[in-house]
């Protein structure tokens, strides 16, 4: 009787640690990707509203985040760099607020590129300690008027097909130059 308690209590633990694990089939979609352009054009202009005020209090309250359904946290936070240089942007995403797969960061970041139509500009990809990812792209003063005039294009299910083939193409050349970042996190209480 013990014995098969303990296959029981095993079997369980197995089941619960593969619940637990990211389901990445959802965010290879095109339904996400359609999904994923509408948050980042609200968050965009969240972003761009904000330019020099300092960070947002609350993200996710002030529009510069959202958590797709696949369970994505997306942030979008740009930074003034200097009157000459322009507007540096950010994009953070993190699986549930941790970690998630390379291979499904650098597919997103392609996607991202792609929508803000920013594929051609230098941008870094990396990684913090904590796993999450940081997309950051430099906007040339010359250039930011348009670019903040320009929408994140509203995806159809054709457009968002395309994108999927076109962003799992663009993402090996991200995660081939992926770089890291140390990430130091206040204390609590410090």
């Amino acid at each position: 009787m013990l014995k098969w308690l303990l296959i029981g209590l095993v079997v369980f633990l197995i089941y619960r640690l593969a619940q637990k694990r990211p389901r990445y089939d959802r965010l290879f979609s095109p339904d996400h990707l359609m999904e994923l352009s509408r948050g980042l054009g609200r968050a965009k202009q969240a972003a761009l509203a904000g330019v020099g005020k300092g960070p947002p209090a609350d993200p996710f309250a002030e529009g510069n985040a959202f958590v797709t359904s696949a369970d994505i946290a997306v942030a979008y936070t740009v930074a003034k760099a200097d009157e000459k240089d322009g507007h540096e942007h950010h994009v953070s995403l993190s699986y549930r607020g941790g970690a998630f797969a390379r291979a499904a960061a650098g597919f997103l970041a392609a996607a991202i590129l792609r929508l803000l139509d920013v594929q051609e500009k230098p941008c870094v990809l990396a990684v913090s300690n904590s796993g999450v990812y940081h997309l950051i792209f430099k906007i040339p003063a010359a250039e930011e008027s348009r670019f903040a005039a320009k929408t994140v294009p509203a995806l159809d299910e054709e457009a968002a097909r395309a994108l999927l083939g076109t962003a799992m193409d663009d993402r090996g050349a991200l995660l081939a130059r992926l770089g890291k970042l140390d990430v130091k996190l206040p204390k609590g209480g410090a």
